[in-house]
Formats: structure tokens, C-alpha cells, sequence
């Protein structure tokens, strides 16, 4: 009886503790009164609270059923424009945080009663320095046009991912049980070809709240669709409407050799992808070479904005559903961007080529 009673309270204790959410309080120097502060839900890419500042305090409050990435954001009328810039990413769970500090510190800010996101900013300070170094690697070997002095570089960069993958793996270790070291294995899974090859032996590896939520999902649906995009295999057909609204159907290209490129506006890596992609589409598209792409956008205009902006004069499809886009889900496509090179047939011949390998790929194949 005495048992039963306890398990009852221990309930009672755990419902409470999930029903009272996620508090973030501010208290932050030199933000105008009247500012509105929005709290965004990174997976689902949502507003879930905002507030008004008063005396430079604010309170949000929301629940997660999971610990993930939220973003606190500023707007306002008159706001400042290097105000309006600002977000603040925060990894968090259902629990009481506050920020203080001057906002025109943001370095500074101090963050304090989140268990959560302090590891997700032990991470942060141990891999933001060396993956800022590896990108500019990464855009001086793009730009670099001495062919010794771009292998130099190359080896620099490779060295540098291989710093980046141990140091990862290092604070792994450590935080094995963490939905943080998921979200990260996530990310890098999307960077380096070597992690998403081993991905299911880096999973293996956590255990507890890692094993749970959004990122663990999306990593389990990565695995169990990993037989799908098979070199020699030939791409399934889809259709999807084209920024104007006609149906495009992948078999439309047969005949060619084409690259089928899923990306987003709000992608980082893949925007920093496409001059690469636009490089070789200007350079092999007289050669029986096209591209395909499609968008895990939701917001049209920025859709198209993003299109016009990086110069890609390809067909673009999309069904505007970020990611439950009916193309991404039938493919299991669970990070981008990524890609893969169909041959006349539609068969498979290449994926997840980026910068020079993608150009060295196109030139011994495309005669």
C-alpha cells in the first residue's frame, strides 16, 4: 500500500513538474521598452510565446515535450536595426531560465538554471571556433585558384574536420544521456559525409534522453531509409507543383543527366552550397546536364527571394510544407542539403557531391 502511495505521489510530482512548462525571464539592459519578445520553436519553426518588455524585463512561457532549440527574438516599431538582428538560440527543456546582462553584449549574456543549455553551451564554446576556421577553409579552397595552393588548403580543411568530428565525439562522451549531443550528431550527420556514413555507430553510443524527441526521430527515420538512394538504383518518380504552379514530374527529365538538389531558403549550408551548384550548372548545362530542385521552404516569397538572389535559373518545385514536403518524406530525407546525380535512365550515379568534388564528378562523366 505504502509503495502504491508513493508511485501515486511521484506521478502527481513528475505531472506537475511537465504541466509548469519552460519559463525564460529577462532582465537585460539597454532594450527599449515596449519591445516584443517572441520566443520561435526551431523543430517546428513556430512562435509559441512572446511578451512585452518593461524596464528591460520580460517574462515567455511555454511547454516542450521534448527538450529542443528555441530562438528568443526582437521586433518592435522604431527598433533599432542591430536590435532587430539579434537572436538567441537556446537549447531547453521544460525548466526556468533567465538571461541577464546588456544587450549590447550579447557575448556576455549571462544564462543561469538550465541544465539543458549548459551543455548545449559547453558545445558551442568547444566547436563554434573551429567550425568558423574549417568554413573559411572551406571558402578560401572555393576561391583559391592556384590548383598547389587549393590542395594545400584542402588538407588544412580536412585536417580541421577531423578536429571537429574528435572534439565532438570527446563531448559525447561526456553527455551520452543528452538530447544536446543528439541535435549536434544531427548537425554533423548534415556537414561531414564520414559522421552520416557512421551515423548508426554514433547513435548507438547515447542512451536515455538522447534516445528521445525530434532529433532522435528524425535520426532513426535517416537510418531505416538509409537502402534508399542506392548507387545503381534507379530514383523513384514524384511529382510537385514549380514556382509558378505547374506540375513537374522527375520523369519529365529523363533523357538527361540531372541533379535532383534538396535545399531551403533558411538553409545555411545550402545557400553556402550554391555557387557551387550554379558554377556547375553554367558550366555543364550545354552538355545534356540539368538540375531539379526541391524546396523545404514554407514561405513562398522567401522561396523565390532566396531563387532570384543566389542566381538559380533551374526548375524549382516545392510543395511549401518545410519538412513534411511530400518528396523529403517519401525519400526519408531528414537533413539537407542533399543531393544525387541520376544518369539518362534515371538511375543513380553520384549523391551528396559538394564543391570541387561535385565539378570533378560532372567533368569525367559528362563528355
Amino acid at each position: 500500500m505504502k509503495k502504491i502511495v508513493f508511485n501515486v505521489i511521484a506521478l502527481i510530482a513528475f505531472t506537475a513538474a511537465s504541466a509548469q512548462g519552460l519559463t525564460i525571464k529577462g532582465d537585460i539592459k539597454n532594450i527599449p521598452d515596449n519591445t516584443i519578445i517572441t520566443l520561435l520553436d526551431g523543430m517546428a519553426n513556430k512562435e509559441v510565446s512572446t511578451d512585452k518588455v518593461v524596464g528591460g524585463k520580460f517574462n515567455l512561457k511555454a511547454t516542450t515535450e521534448f527538450p529542443g532549440i528555441f530562438v528568443v527574438g526582437f521586433s518592435g516599431t522604431g527598433l533599432a536595426p542591430n536590435l532587430a538582428a539579434i537572436k538567441l538560440p537556446l537549447f531547453l527543456s521544460n525548466e526556468n531560465l533567465t538571461i541577464s546582462g546588456d544587450i549590447l553584449s550579447v557575448a556576455t549574456l549571462n544564462y543561469a538554471g538550465s541544465p539543458t543549455h549548459k551543455i548545449y553551451q559547453n558545445y558551442m564554446s568547444a566547436l563554434n571556433p573551429k567550425m568558423e576556421a574549417y568554413f573559411k577553409s572551406l571558402q578560401a579552397v572555393q576561391v583559391e585558384k592556384n590548383q598547389a595552393l587549393k590542395d594545400s588548403i584542402a588538407q588544412v580543411g580536412e585536417k580541421q574536420s577531423a578536429e571537429l568530428i574528435n572534439t565532438y565525439l570527446d563531448m559525447s562522451k561526456m553527455n551520452s544521456q543528452s538530447a544536446v549531443t543528439t541535435f549536434f550528431l544531427f548537425q554533423f550527420a548534415n556537414i561531414f559525409p564520414t559522421v552520416k556514413d557512421d551515423l548508426a555507430k554514433y547513435f548507438e553510443l547515447l542512451g536515455g534522453d538522447a534516445k528521445k524527441g525530434p532529433f532522435a526521430e528524425v535520426i532513426n527515420k535517416t537510418l531505416a531509409s538509409a537502402g534508399f538512394g542506392k548507387i545503381g538504383s534507379v530514383m523513384p518518380e514524384f511529382k510537385q507543383n514549380d514556382v509558378n504552379g505547374k506540375l513537374v514530374s522527375l520523369s519529365s527529365f529523363r533523357g538527361k543527366y540531372l541533379l535532383v538538389d534538396f535545399w531551403a531558403s533558411w538553409c545555411g549550408p545550402c545557400r553556402a552550397e550554391n555557387p557551387n551548384v550554379v558554377k556547375a550548372y553554367n558550366q555543364y548545362k550545354d552538355k545534356n546536364f540539368t538540375i531539379l530542385s526541391v524546396s523545404l521552404d514554407q514561405d513562398k516569397s522567401k522561396w523565390l527571394e532566396a531563387i532570384k538572389k543566389d542566381g538559380l535559373t533551374w526548375t524549382h518545385v516545392s510543395d511549401l510544407k518545410y519538412w513534411n514536403n511530400a518528396v523529403a518524406v517519401q525519400f526519408g530525407i531528414q537533413s539537407i542539403p542533399a543531393s544525387f546525380i541520376l544518369d539518362p535512365n534515371g538511375k543513380i550515379i553520384a549523391k551528396d557531391l559538394r564543391g570541387d568534388a561535385l565539378d570533378s564528378f560532372l567533368k569525367t562523366n559528362l563528355k
